[in-house]
C-alpha cells in the first residue's frame, strides 16, 4: 500500500513539470491498476487520452475534439508507426453539448492491439489518420514528448503480458515435472 501511495505522490509530483501531458496512475479495490497518459489542446485535438486497466481490456487510445460543429468519427482511422499504417478499430463514439451552446464534444474511442503496442514500443515517428464521416480526414503528428507518455503506459501492458506468459510457463512446466 505504501508502494502505490509512494507512485500517486511521485505522480503529482511531477505533474507541474509538464505542460501538456501527464501519466496518471489509479488503484481501484479490485486491484487493478489503470494507467493513464492524457494531453490536452494538442494539434487538432482538445484532449488525447490512451488508457490501460491490468488485465482487463486492450489498451484504448481516446480522441476529443471540441467545435462549433459535431466531428462523427468514422470507422476508418490508422496508427502510423515509421511510416508503416494499421488500421485502429473504434470501438465507442459520442458527442457531448460543453457549457457553451455553440460548441460540442465529439469523442472517439479505438483499440490498440499487440501488434500496435509492440510497433509502439520502438516507433521513433508516430502520426494518427482519423476519418469522419461529415468532415476531412485529419492527420497528425504524435509529438515525441507524448509518444515517450504513451510508451510507458503500454509497457505497463507489456509487463503485465511477459508475467501473464511466464506464470503460465511455470504452470505448464510444473504439470509435466510433477510440480
Amino acid at each position: 500500500m505504501k508502494k502505490i501511495a509512494g507512485i500517486l505522490v511521485s505522480t503529482f509530483l511531477l505533474l507541474p513539470l509538464s505542460a501538456d501531458a501527464s501519466i496518471i496512475t489509479k488503484v481501484n479495490p479490485s486491484s487493478a491498476a489503470t494507467y493513464v497518459s492524457q494531453v490536452t489542446n494538442t494539434g487538432p485535438w482538445n484532449s488525447v487520452e490512451v488508457r490501460y486497466t491490468n488485465g482487463k481490456t486492450l489498451p484504448t487510445l481516446t480522441l476529443t475534439k471540441t467545435d462549433s460543429r459535431d466531428y462523427l468519427f468514422a470507422d476508418k482511422a490508422q496508427l502510423v508507426t515509421d511510416e508503416v499504417a494499421s488500421d485502429l478499430k473504434l470501438i465507442a463514439t459520442y458527442r457531448n453539448p460543453t457549457g457553451y451552446r455553440t460548441q460540442t464534444s465529439s469523442l472517439g474511442r479505438y483499440e490498440i492491439t499487440q501488434e500496435q503496442i509492440a510497433s509502439l514500443q520502438n516507433a521513433k515517428n508516430v502520426s494518427l489518420q482519423v476519418s469522419f464521416r461529415n468532415s476531412s480526414t485529419i492527420t497528425w503528428k504524435v509529438s515525441e514528448k507524448v509518444l515517450n507518455e504513451w510508451k510507458e503506459v503500454l509497457s505497463k501492458e507489456q509487463s503485465q503480458v511477459s508475467l501473464q506468459n511466464t506464470s503460465l510457463g511455470m504452470n505448464n512446466h510444473a504439470a509435466h515435472h510433477g510440480g
